[in-house]
């Protein structure tokens, strides 16, 4: 019997919280994600499989993720992060 390595099953959702109090808004979870251009995207590097949370900070991070995802950020109201769950 032999033991196989497996990566986990995750899925990428980005989520909104509000400034004030940092209540909990909304989420979009995001498909068919170019794991490799969000690490340069957000300069993780090439060996982080981006389990962590990452907030959304810069105008290039908003407009790849409105443009690829069909999502609207507004980041002077809510703060956004891409976060990883398991699935």
């Amino acid at each position: 019997m032999s033991i196989s390595a497996h990566k986990p099953v995750v899925q990428r959702v980005v989520r909104w919280y509000a400034k004030c109090g940092n209540d909990f808004i909304g989420e979009k979870v995001l498909d068919n994600v170019n794991l490799s251009y969000l690490k340069k995207l957000f300069r993780v590097e090439s060996n982080n499989p981006m389990y962590e949370c990452y907030p959304i900070e810069y105008c290039e991070h908003k407009n790849y993720l409105e443009k690829a995802f069909n999502l609207k950020i507004n980041l002077e109201l809510y703060d956004y992060f891409i976060e990883c769950d398991a699935i």
